[in-house]
């Protein structure tokens, strides 16, 4: 009998593997191990981490990370930190995803990585949607499956599996699966037409992995298509063809753990045809899953050749590629910054023209020391405003909050100021950033340019004699790109 323990991707805590962790892995017979930011410091730390787990555990294992670009980066340093999707959506250039592919797999593959968890290939749509944002390539179904594609075979030429998420497309939601269950209400035919366009691209461009979505779509199945065998096995393997991997997204997400336990959650998205069943973060819910999963195929529940099929399919990834050379990181640090550059948009000319001076400017710069323990910035929650105060030297500059509403004395600074350039880190979403931009709105409208750094959807609640401008990112390349455009600097 195939053991159901080796079908688990667990992810686990500290810089270096535990007795704990060890002992997980040898007792489960877990193939899959998913690293978080809090596994990651450098990069030769995480050449060690796993070089010592797969040492002691005795076996290799299918590692991975969601390492996507934009907002969803693990790394501090050591690896490049790129725009992201909404940047090479604007861009509209293959070229450039493929690049960033293979510059990804050529900085991951050496450190013992075999999967990155990209790219994401939901189809943004006019609704907001908290989860997905700019993590889209936009809302063009083609664009986005050739941008996918391209980045797929980037990853994949050079040393790395890529992994196509979140099938079979969430990009409609209006709820974040981490928070809970969204439901996407759409005739099956529009939403073939445009959600699962991408997906058909990645499977024809021959990637590895397939990611499913914590999303209920009635149009499909009445349940949430990580339980759903008609989406699963109907759709993706008989209608797509498709014989790759099937990864289900983490069973920690709010969508699935405020409604079933993990052990459940696991058994339910074995039975709809997943091959890696992702636990994040419950460790007791890690054993009680293995022990549930076992138990059922111990009594016969579970289909003996899913099973070894499923295992088959992580095995086929465990073998290491070689990347084609070790990564170089100014390369990587150029093409974001082309990225970048291409990615800023003015979306509304206002009252502010650009460029705008520094004397008399105040800079409004995103508190993103309230939210480090939920993002991860490169150098630190401190460098973007180091960054900026350099590059807009001769301005004011002023923290703004993210999580609270507590404006302090800014309401003050703003009067003074003779023109304000804020930094919008996603109103819709972060209380605070909805309170800088109401007071700028009721008071200072004609005197703002606003740069959107997070969500493009921000622009709407944006009144008309605001200059507003889309950066399409808040990494640092982004954070300079947007500056050189809106302020006078000289060209490099």
């Amino acid at each position: 009998m195939t053991d159901p323990g080796r079908l688990f991707m667990f992810g686990v805590y500290g810089l270096r593997p535990t007795r704990s962790t060890v002992s997980l892995f040898k007792s489960s017979g877990a193939m899959g191990v998913l690293l978080l930011a809090r596994n990651i410091d450098t990069p030769a730390q995480v050449r060690a981490f796993v070089d010592e787990l797969e040492q002691r555990v005795g076996r290799p294992l299918l590692v991975a990370v969601d390492h996507e670009g934009g907002w969803v980066l693990r790394f501090k340093s050591g690896v490049t930190a790129f725009p992201g999707n909404a940047a090479l959506g604007k861009a509209k250039d293959p070229k450039l995803a493929y690049a960033v592919g293979r510059q990804m797999a050529r900085e991951l593959a050496p450190l013992g990585i075999r999967m990155n968890l990209a790219p994401v290939l939901d189809v943004s749509t006019a609704v907001y949607n908290p989860g997905i944002g700019m993590r889209s390539f936009g809302n063009d179904p083609k664009l986005a499956g050739r941008l996918g594609a391209a980045f797929t075979r980037g990853l994949q030429d050079h040393g790395l599996s890529a992994c196509a998420k979140h099938f079979p497309g969430k990009g409609a939601a209006t709820v974040d699966a981490h928070v809970d269950l969204p439901t996407i209400r759409m005739p099956r035919a529009a939403f073939a037409r445009i959600h699962l366009l991408p997906f058909r691209a990645a499977v024809r461009a021959g990637v590895d992995a397939v990611m499913t979505s914590h999303v209920r779509f009635p149009a499909f199945d009445k349940v949430p298509a990580t339980f759903s065998s008609r989406i699963v096995r109907d759709v993706l393997r008989r209608e797509f063809g498709y014989d790759g991997l099937v990864v289900s997204d983490d069973l920690c997400m709010g969508a699935v753990a405020r409604r079933w336990p993990a052990a459940q959650a696991a058994r339910m998205c074995l039975d709809a045809g997943h091959d890696a069943l992702m636990i994040a973060h419950d460790l007791q819910g890690m054993r009680d899953a293995v022990d549930l999963l076992r138990e059922s195929a111990g009594a016969g529940l579970v289909d003996e050749a899913a099973l070894r099929g499923a295992a088959e399919r992580i095995e086929r990834l465990l073998p290491r590629r070689s990347a084609d050379r070790r990564a170089d990181l100014s390369r990587g640090k150029s093409l974001a910054r082309v990225i970048a550059e291409d990615a800023v948009s003015v979306e509304r000319r206002g009252k502010v023209r650009l460029p705008i001076g520094t004397d008399g400017t105040l800079v409004l710069v995103p508190d993103f020391r309230q939210v480090r323990e939920r993002f991860t910035f490169e150098g630190g929650p401190e460098q973007p405003e180091t960054l900026v105060r350099r590059l807009a030297r001769g301005a004011a500059a002023a923290r703004t909050p993210i999580e609270t509403t507590d404006l302090g004395r800014l309401d003050e600074a703003v009067r003074r100021a003779e023109t304000i350039l804020f930094l919008c880190f996603e109103a819709r979403r972060f209380p605070g950033q909805a309170a800088v931009l109401k007071l700028l709105s009721k008071k200072a409208a004609d005197r703002t340019a606003t740069v959107l750094i997070r969500s493009s959807g921000d622009l709407d609640l944006c009144p008309e004699d605001m200059t507003v401008v889309d950066a399409r990112g808040y990494r640092l390349a982004s954070l300079e790109a947007a500056l050189r455009r809106v302020l006078p600097m000289e060209k490099r």
